[in-house]
């Protein structure tokens, strides 16, 4: 059985990817992570210079028993370029040996702070760069040194079409784009990357839902700690977990692959083999997983061993010819459509 994919300029062994998380943040973490099957495994996302994040609480369970909804509102915690560097060139052998790939992801507050973390990844042994133009619970209410990070990248289209310009010019390796599904699903915007700045590869997780958890023994609300500093400082909230039901992220993924020719890389929802086949099938190339792994370390390898099971039960031999069948029988946008899509 043929699970080997190519995506976003990666030739992979197979389709699933671990996504950027604390666990990515150390030689440690990455090392024990490359050999329990992934194609390709995805750093923390790095700053140039360490930082601490949000107060807490920021990572937990909204649904302890279920788990289900996770925060993830830690605001980029990093250890600096410095330590993520070595990080990867202390594993770079070992992933190797697994074939599994290394993705060097990165932000900053200036043009230079990025490109210069991109280069030295290179250096050090990642296989490709992924870009955090997504990260949301950044801002100047955590400190000036968390102004620029994150999102604050495609606030302005032709920031964004700079940003990814000059990594591509930087690197000789692939360079993905990680954007908010909420741009992406603006038609204008897309289109200008797909025209000016096309990455190798654009990430995304599936639709948000704002969320809410209630302390039953206080009546209090549960919210991490960077929305209790935004409230702090009058800004506006939304509570929300990362996380998103599965459903929706397969029809961004369709709906996205109709829209544009650049390779898709979804996360979100996704615990189960079916699910890797069922987000290829939709368009994406290769998909990501996180919450899946907070909930079982060993989420990955199982996930894999259900996908070869499916696929024989199916009777499919090789997955990549499989990828966007589905969107031969259904319609262009915007009679596809999606939550908070924009055509004009």
């Amino acid at each position: 059985m043929d699970l080997s994919v190519s995506a976003g300029g990666l030739q992979l062994k197979n389709p699933l990817i671990l996504s950027s998380a604390a666990y990515s943040s150390t030689a440690a973490g990455l090392r024990q992570h490359v050999g329990r099957g992934y194609a390709a495994v995805v750093t923390k996302t790095t700053t140039t210079n360490p930082l601490q994040g949000a107060p807490k609480p920021t990572v937990f369970w909204y649904d302890p028993e279920e788990k289900n909804l996770l925060s993830g509102a830690e605001a980029l915690r990093n250890p600096g370029a410095d330590r993520m560097v070595d990080a990867i060139r202390r594993t770079a052998e070992l992933a190797v040996e697994h074939d599994c790939k290394i993705i060097g992801s990165c932000t900053g507050n200036t043009l230079e702070e990025i490109l210069s973390i991109c280069r030295r990844f290179e250096e050090a042994g990642a296989a490709a760069i992924e870009l955090n133009m997504v990260c949301p619970s950044t801002g100047p209410h955590l400190g000036q040194e968390y102004a620029c990070l994150g999102k604050w990248w495609v606030d302005d289209t032709d920031r964004g079409v700079e940003l990814i310009n000059a990594v591509k010019q930087a690197v000789q390796i692939p360079v993905w784009s990680k954007l908010p599904l909420s741009k992406l699903v603006e038609k204008p915007f897309l289109e200008a990357l797909d025209r000016k700045a096309r990455a190798d590869a654009y990430s995304f997780v599936g639709g948000r839902m704002p969320n809410l958890k209630i302390d039953l023994a206080t009546g209090k609300p549960v919210l991490p700690g960077n929305l209790l500093l935004r409230m702090e400082k009058g800004l506006p909230i939304s509570p929300m977990v990362t996380g998103p039901v599965k459903p929706s992220t397969i029809l961004h993924t369709a709906f996205l692959a109709k829209l544009s020719r650049t390779p898709l890389v979804c996360s979100g929802g996704l615990t189960r083999g079916a699910d890797i086949l069922e987000a290829l099938m939709a368009g994406a190339t290769a998909v990501q997983i996180c919450k899946a792994v907070y909930r079982d370390i060993k989420a990955g390898s199982r996930m894999l061993e259900e996908l070869r099971e499916v696929m024989e039960r199916c009777g499919y031999e090789e997955i990549h010819s499989l990828r966007g069948c589905v969107l031969a029988d259904l319609p262009a946008p915007p009679l596809l459509t999606v939550p908070g899509a924009k055509y004009e």
